[in-house]
C-alpha cells in the first residue's frame, strides 16, 4: 500500500465539476492528469467514440486511483485511455510506488470491467521538469513491458515528440516548457485513433 504524499481532496472542486457531466454511454474515458486536463477540444475531436475527458488538476496516479470509485468506476468505460507520471516525482512518489499504483489501478479496471481495453500514453519528460527524466525512463520502461504481454493494453510513445538526437524540441510544447503543445495534440490524437480504429 503506498501511502499518501499530498491531499487526495486538493482538487475536489474540479472533480466535483467532472461527476456532473452528462454521462455518456459506454464511453472511452480519457483519465489522469492535466496533459488531459488541458485539451480542452479532446472530446470533440473523439467524439466519434463517445469520449469523456475526465483529466484534472495536476493530479497524479495516486489520485486516480483514489478517486476511482466515485469518478471513474460509474462511467462504465469500454476504453481507457490513461496518463499519469508528470507529477508523481514532485509530490514525492518513488518510480516503484507509481508502479504499484499504476497496476493496482489497472487491474481494478479489469475487475469492474473484464472487457475493457486499457491505453497508456508514454510520460512525457520536459525542459520544465527536466531533473526528473530519469524517474520518467523508468516508469516508460515499465509500462511498454507491461503491456507487451496482454492483449487487452496499448502503448503509444510521445518520447520522439519530446525530444530528437537527445535535445528538447521546444516548439513539442507550450510555453510553460512542460505541457504538450497543439502541434503536439495532433499527432498525439492520430496516435491514439489509429487505435481505437483497430479495436473498437
Amino acid at each position: 500500500m503506498v501511502p499518501h504524499r499530498i491531499d487526495m481532496n486538493r482538487f475536489a472542486w474540479e472533480i466535483g465539476e467532472l461527476k456532473k457531466k452528462e454521462k455518456k454511454e459506454n464511453p472511452v474515458l480519457f483519465y489522469g492528469s492535466s496533459t488531459f486536463a488541458i485539451w480542452k477540444s479532446l472530446e470533440e475531436e473523439f467524439k466519434d467514440y463517445n469520449a469523456m475527458n475526465f483529466g484534472f488538476g495536476g493530479s497524479t496516479s495516486d489520485e486516480a486511483l483514489y478517486h476511482y470509485s466515485d469518478l471513474a468506476k460509474p462511467l462504465n468505460p469500454k476504453v481507457l485511455v490513461f496518463y499519469n507520471g508528470d507529477n508523481e516525482p514532485v509530490c514525492g512518489y518513488s518510480a516503484k510506488e507509481t508502479i504499484e499504483l499504476y497496476t493496482t489501478l489497472f487491474n481494478k479496471f479489469r475487475e469492474d470491467f473484464p472487457n475493457i481495453k486499457i491505453i497508456i500514453l508514454e510520460t512525457k519528460t520536459s525542459p520544465a521538469r527536466d531533473e526528473y527524466k530519469d524517474f520518467v525512463y523508468e516508469l516508460n520502461s515499465w509500462s511498454k513491458e507491461y503491456v507487451k504481454d496482454k492483449d487487452y493494453m496499448y502503448f503509444v510513445e510521445t518520447s520522439d515528440l519530446c525530444k530528437t538526437n537527445g535535445k528538447y524540441n521546444l516548439d513539442a510544447y507550450l510555453d510553460d516548457q512542460l505541457h504538450f503543445s497543439p502541434k503536439s495534440y495532433v499527432i498525439i490524437k492520430e496516435r491514439i485513433e489509429k487505435i481505437l480504429k483497430e479495436i473498437l
